[in-house]
C-alpha cells in the first residue's frame, strides 16, 4: 500500500481533543465491565488489544496484513464472537461520544461567538440582511415555512431499541458531566450512571431474536417523538424567536411551528403484506393514545402552574361556560374528585385553572377512549363532545389563556409552558404524527379492473391511457355509487378496498398523504381519487405521485401537465400539488450521477409547470441514509436543489432507519437538525441559486449518460455480476437479520434479479464489504470523458460555482472516505468463486481510479481534506471497524462451507450466525449511514 501518508485514506497526525477523552473513558469503562462480568474477561480484553488496527491504511503493508490475517484465521468461533461483541460495543459507544461531541461543539460555538456558527439561525439571518434583503421579507419567508419530517419504517436500523435507549441515557450522562458546577457527589453519580448503562448494554442480547412487527416499528418511531422531538421543538422555536427579535425586530406568532412530523409506519404497504387495513387502524389509534398521554401531562402541569387570578373578560366568560358544562356532566364531576387539591372545587377567581381542569379531564377521557379502541372494546360509548377529535378545540382555549396573560402583563408566564404547548399542538396535532399511506400503483388498477369486469364494462387493465382517464374522470364527476357492496374480488383487491374504508373511518387529521409508488400515468393518480370517493371519504387524503425510476422522473412533467389540463383535477387540488421524488430506485436503476441529474431536471421542470398553472408545489424527497439513496447533509441537500423548486417555502423529506436516531436521538442533535433545515429553506426561498449555464447542462447531460452506460454495463449487462454481488457481499445472509417488517424483495421471485431487490439491501450489502459500489460506479468514466473532450476547466468551474454539482461530488467523496480497497479485496479473495474473481479485481480497481479522479477534481490530497472533523471521526472508527470486517469475511467463509447447494444451512453453527449478526451491527455503527 506504500508509506504512511501516500494513501488518500491517511490523514496525517490528528490532534486529540475532548472526543478522544470521552472515547478513552468509554473504553476503560467497557473493559472494566467485561473483566468484572465475564469469567474470562481478562483474556477477552487481551485478545481484542492484539487485533485492533491502530495503523493507518498506508501503514498496512502486504506483509503486515498477511500476518494479521493469520491471527483472524486462527480465531475459534467463540473467540471471533467475543472480539466482535467488544468491538461492536466500542463502535456503538464511539457514536454516542461523537453525537455528544457535535452537540457540545455547537454549544461552545454559541458560548464563544454564536454569530459565526455555520448555518445557525443567527448566522443565516445576518447573511441575508447583509445581502440587502429587508427585515420584512426575511420574516415573512420564515413564517411561511413548512418543513415536514417523515419517519419511515425502512429497515436500515440494525440496533435494537433497547440498546438505543441505553445510548440516550449515556448521552444524557455525558452532557451532565460537562457541567463544571457539579459537586463531587453529583459527578460521582453520573459516572456511576455511565458504568451502569455500559454494563447493562454489555449484558443485553444485541441480537434481535424475533421478526420485527409493524407495531414494534411504530413503537420505535413514536418513542423518538416522545423522548426527543416533543422536547426539542419548542426549544428550537425559542432560539429562532430570539433571533427574530434580535435581527428582525419582531417575535414569531404564538402559533408558529415550521417543523412538523409525519410517519409511514403502519401506512407503508408497498410490497409489505404485513401492513393491513387493521394494522393501519391500530397504529393510528396508538399514535392518538400517546399524543393524549403527553398532552394530559402537560395540561395537568399547566393546571397547577396557572394559579393567577388576573384575567381578561374573554377568559372569564370561557371559565363560566366551563363551570356550567362541568355541573351538567356526571363524568366530568367525577373526574375532578380524582385530585384532592380540588375536591371542593376550584375557586371562581382562578379562571385559568377552571378551563385547564376541563381540558385535562376531557384529555383523560380521550386517552381512555383510545385505550379502549386499542383493546378492542368498541362497545364502550363516548358521547359527542366528551373527547377531543382535533387540535383546534384545545388551541382555542390555550390561545385565550395566552392572550389573557399577555393582556394583564404576565407575558413571561404566557411564554413558558403554555406557549410551548400551543406550538406542540400546531406541530404534532392530536395525532403526534400524521400517517401517510403508500401503495403501489397497479394495486389500485387491479381494484378498478375488478369493478369494470364485474359491471360488464370491459377489462380496465387492457385499456389505453386516454380511455382510462375518460372513464375515471366520468366516474369522479358522477354522483352514482361505483363499487357494489357485494363485489366478488380477490383477497388482494379486498385488502386495498378495506384500506380505503379504514382511512375514511379515522378521525379527521389522522392521515397525511396517499403516496402512489411506481406512478407512471395520470390514470394512476386519478384512480386513487376515485377510490377515495367510492368509499365515501368525506376528508380525502391529498394524493401524491411518487416518480422513482430515471424514465419516470423524465416523464413526470408530462404526466402532471396532462392532469392539470383536466378541469376536474385542477379544481380538486385547490391550487396545491405535492410530488414525491424517489432517490433509491432511480439510483439503483441508472447509477448515482444520472439519478442526481434526472432528479434535478425533474424538479426544475415541475417547478416551472406548476408556476404556469398557478399551483403551489411541495416536493417530497424520498431520501435514504446513504448517498446511494439520496442521503447526506440536509442543509447542503436543500441548497443544491434548483432555484425556484422551493419557492413555496414548503418541503417534505423522509428520515429513514438509522438516521432517525443519529439525527434525532438526542435533544441537542434534534435542535441542530431543525436549524439546518430551517436556514437552508430560508436561504433557498429568498436567494435561490441561478440556473446553471447552458454549457454546464450540456456537459452534465453527457456525463450522466456516460456514467449510466458504464454502471449498467456492469450491473445489468455483465452476466457474472449477480453471482459476484451475492457471493462478495452479505446479501444472502441478510435473512438472519430481523430489522424490519418488510420483505427484502418486492415480490417473491423464483430467480434472483436486481429488479426485484429493494434498494436498501442493495446498498446495505455493499456498505458492509466496504466497496460502496452503488455510489460511485460510472463516475470515473464520466470524469475521464470530460478530460478527453477538453472539458476539464468546465468541470472545475462547475465544482466551484454550481451547488448541485459540488454537492454531488462532495457526497461521493464522503462515501469514498468510508471505503477500503484492501478490505474489499479480502471479500473477493475469500468468498467469490475463482472464475468470477477478476470482476471483483476490476471493481476494486475502478474504486481506486474513481477515488483518484475525485481527488483530482476537488484538488484534495486526502479524502474530505477540508472536513477535519469527519476525518477525525473516521480515523477513530476504522481502528475498531476494520477488524470486524476481517472477522466478518472469515465468518461468512465458515458459514458458507456448511451450506447446501439449494442455499439452506441446517448445520450452521449458531455461534457463527450470532457473530455474523454482530458484525453487521459493528460495521453499521462504524459506517453510520448504511441504507
Amino acid at each position: 500500500m506504500g508509506l504512511a501518508g501516500d494513501s488518500p485514506y491517511d490523514f496525517g497526525e490528528i490532534k486529540p481533543d475532548d472526543l478522544d477523552k470521552s472515547i478513552t473513558k468509554f473504553q476503560n469503562i467497557l473493559s472494566n465491565c467485561i473483566k468484572d462480568l465475564e469469567t474470562d474477561g481478562e483474556e477477552i480484553i487481551k485478545l481484542v488489544k492484539t487485533l485492533i488496527l491502530t495503523q493507518s491504511p498506508g501503514e498496512r503493508t502486504v506483509e503486515f496484513i498477511e500476518e494479521y490475517l493469520k491471527k483472524i484465521s486462527n480465531l475459534s468461533n467463540t473467540e471471533a464472537l467475543n472480539v466482535s461483541r467488544v468491538l461492536s460495543h466500542l463502535l456503538n459507544l464511539i457514536n454516542v461520544a461523537e453525537q455528544h461531541h457535535l452537540v457540545r461543539s455547537v454549544r461552545e460555538s454559541f458560548l464563544n461567538n454564536e454569530d459565526d456558527l455555520k448555518y445557525s439561525c443567527e448566522n443565516t439571518i445576518q447573511q441575508l440582511l447583509n445581502q440587502g434583503l429587508d427585515k420584512e421579507s426575511v420574516y415573512n419567508a420564515l413564517i411561511q415555512q413548512k418543513i415536514e419530517l417523515v419517519l419511515t419504517a425502512h429497515p436500515t436500523q440494525i440496533m435494537r431499541r433497547t440498546i438505543i435507549s441505553k445510548n440516550s441515557a449515556m448521552g444524557e450522562a455525558l452532557s451532565s458531566l460537562d457541567n463544571q458546577q457539579l459537586t463531587m457527589f453529583e459527578r460521582e453519580d453520573y459516572e456511576k450512571r455511565l458504568i451502569r448503562e455500559v454494563g447493562g448494554s454489555w449484558l443485553t442480547d444485541e441480537v434481535r431474536r424475533s421478526k420485527v412487527t409493524v407495531e414494534m416499528e411504530a413503537q420505535g418511531g413514536f418513542s423518538v417523538i416522545e423522548q426527543t422531538l416533543w422536547h426539542a421543538l419548542p426549544k428550537f422555536i425559542k432560539i429562532l424567536n430570539r433571533c427574530c427579535v434580535k435581527y428582525l425586530g419582531k417575535e414569531l406568532p404564538p402559533t408558529f411551528a415550521n417543523i412538523h412530523v409525519a410517519s409511514w409506519v403502519g401506512g407503508d404497504r408497498d410490497g409489505n403484506h404485513n401492513v393491513t387495513a387493521e394494522v393501519t387502524r391500530q397504529v393510528s389509534y396508538f399514535s392518538r393514545w400517546i399524543a393524549a398521554t403527553l398532552y394530559y401531562k402537560e395540561i395537568d402541569a399547566l393546571l397547577f402552574e396557572l394559579s393567577m387570578v388576573r384575567h381578561n373578560k374573554t377568559l372569564e366568560e370561557l371559565a363560566r361556560h366551563s363551570i356550567e358544562k362541568r355541573s351538567g356532566t356526571v363524568k366530568l364531576r367525577y373526574l375532578t374528585t380524582l385530585y384532592k387539591e380540588f375536591k371542593e372545587g376550584i375557586p371562581s377567581k382562578e379562571c385559568y385553572r377552571i378551563v385547564m381542569a376541563e381540558l385535562r379531564d376531557k384529555m383523560l377521557l380521550t386517552k381512555r377512549k383510545y385505550e379502549d379502541l386499542i383493546a378492542g372494546k368498541s362497545d364502550i360509548q363516548y358521547l359527542p363532545g366528551e373527547t377531543f377529535e382535533n387540535a383546534d378545540e384545545i388551541l382555542q382555549v390555550l390561545q385565550v389563556c395566552y392572550d389573557s396573560l399577555v393582556e394583564v402583563g404576565a407575558k413571561e408566564v404566557a411564554d413558558g409552558r403554555l406557549l410551548d404547548n400551543i406550538r406542540r399542538l400546531k406541530s404534532f396535532g392530536l395525532t403526534l404524527s400524521k400517517m401517510d399511506i403508500r401503495q403501489e400503483s397497479t394495486r389500485h388498477s387491479d381494484v378498478i379492473n375488478c369493478v369494470t369486469e364485474y359491471l360488464g364494462l370491459g377489462t380496465y387493465n387492457d385499456w389505453d391511457e386516454p380511455k382510462k382517464q375518460s372513464f375515471l374522470i366520468g366516474e369522479l364527476e358522477s354522483k352514482r355509487p361505483l363499487i357494489p357492496h357485494d363485489l366478488p374480488c380477490s383477497n388482494e383487491v379486498r385488502e386495498v378496498l378495506d384500506t380505503f374504508k379504514v382511512a375514511a373511518s379515522l378521525p379527521n387529521g389522522s392521515l397525511g398523504a396517499y403516496v402512489i409508488s411506481m406512478c407512471r400515468n395520470p390514470s394512476d393518480i386519478l384512480a386513487v381519487h376515485l377510490l377515495q370517493k367510492a368509499v365515501g371519504n368525506k376528508n380525502p387524503q391529498r394524493v401524491v405521485p411518487l416518480f422513482e425510476t430515471a424514465a419516470d422522473l423524465d416523464s413526470s412533467p408530462k404526466t402532471m401537465e396532462e392532469l392539470f389540463l383536466q378541469q376536474w383535477y385542477l379544481k380538486s387540488i385547490n391550487g396545491e400539488q405535492e410530488i414525491m421524488l424517489g432517490y433509491s430506485d432511480s439510483a439503483k436503476d441508472s447509477g448515482r450521477f444520472m439519478s442526481c441529474w434526472e432528479l434535478f431536471k425533474a424538479q426544475e421542470r415541475l417547478a416551472s409547470l406548476t408556476e404556469k398553472f398557478n399551483v403551489k408545489l411541495t416536493l417530497f424527497h424520498g431520501r435514504g441514509g446513504t448517498a446511494a439513496r439520496g442521503g447526506g447533509n440536509s442543509h447542503e441537500g436543500i441548497m443544491s436543489q434548483p432555484g425556484g423548486s422551493l419557492k413555496s417555502a414548503s418541503t417534505r423529506v423522509t428520515i429513514q432507519g438509522e438516521m432517525i436516531d443519529s439525527h434525532y436521538g438526542q435533544i441537542g442533535a434534534s435542535i441542530r437538525n431543525f436549524e439546518l433545515f430551517t436556514t437552508a429553506l430560508l436561504k433557498q426561498s429568498l436567494t435561490p441559486p441561478p440556473p446553471p449555464k447552458q454549457r454546464w447542462r450540456e456537459i452534465m447531460e453527457q456525463l450522466s449518460i456516460t456514467s449510466c452506460k458504464k454502471y449498467r454495463s456492469i450491473v445489468r449487462e455483465n452476466p457474472s455480476f449477480i453471482q459476484y454481488f451475492r457471493t462478495s457481499t452479505v446479501q444472502p445472509e441478510m435473512v438472519y437479520l430481523n430489522i424490519g417488517s418488510r420483505p427484502a424483495k418486492r415480490i417473491a421471485a423464483k430467480s434472483f434479479g436486481l429488479e426485484h431487490l429493494r434498494a436498501i439491501p442493495w446498498v446495505f450489502s455493499f456498505s458492509q464489504n466496504r466497496l460502496n459500489l452503488p455510489v460511485w460506479l460510472g463516475i470515473e468514466d464520466a470524469i475521464l470523458e470530460a478530460k478527453t473532450k477538453g472539458w476539464e476547466s468546465d468541470i472545475n468551474e462547475m465544482y466551484k460555482e454550481w451547488p448541485f454539482f459540488s454537492s454531488t461530488i462532495d457526497l461521493v467523496e464522503m462515501v469514498l472516505l468510508k471505503t477500503d480497497p484492501q478490505i474489499s479485496s479480502r471479500y473477493n479473495q475469500m468468498l467469490v468463486p475463482t472464475e468470477i474473481q477478476p470482476l471483483g479485481v476490476e471493481m476494486i480497481d475502478e474504486l481506486t481510479k474513481t477515488t483518484n479522479a475525485i481527488l483530482e477534481l476537488t484538488k484534495h490530497k486526502t479524502l474530505q481534506q477540508d472536513n477535519k472533523i469527519l476525518q477525525h471521526f473516521v480515523s477513530i472508527r476504522r481502528t475498531f471497524m476494520d477488524p470486524i470486517n476481517y472477522i466478518q469475511v472469515e465468518t461468512l467463509k465458515r458459514l458458507r462451507s456448511t451450506q447446501k447447494p439449494d442455499g439452506t444451512n441446517d448445520d450452521a453453527d449458531p455461534i457463527l450466525i450470532d457473530t455474523l449478526i454482530i458484525t453487521f451491527n459493528g460495521i453499521s455503527a462504524g459506517m453510520k449511514n448504511t441504507g
